[in-house]
């Protein structure tokens, strides 16, 4: 679970490249490779600049005809895992 006032921005020098529609990214710290599509590839590509989660949802909602109430909670679980994988920090 994240912080609801806390915002979140992609690590330096984690690029993504779309192939076959689907994000792509290799994350050299972790020496995995990450793919992303949809929902997820949208949340990475609005992780240029900080966002809160609330902000996050309510461009998800403006994309994907939901409300941010609907989708809070898979956000939430999302950017978690972004940062408990160190894909994403916390902007200071």
């Amino acid at each position: 679970m994240t912080s609801t006032a806390a915002r979140y921005v992609r690590r330096p020098g984690l690029d993504a490249v779309e192939m076959d529609g689907e994000l792509v990214m290799m994350g050299l710290e972790q020496g995995e490779y990450f793919g992303m599509r949809g929902v997820a590839a949208s949340i990475w590509q609005h992780l240029d600049e900080p966002r809160n989660v609330d902000e996050l949802c309510t461009l998800v909602a403006e994309e994907y005809e939901t409300t941010p109430a609907d989708c809070r909670s898979d956000v939430d679980v999302f950017v978690g895992d972004l940062v408990a994988r160190r894909l994403v920090d916390t902007a200071g």
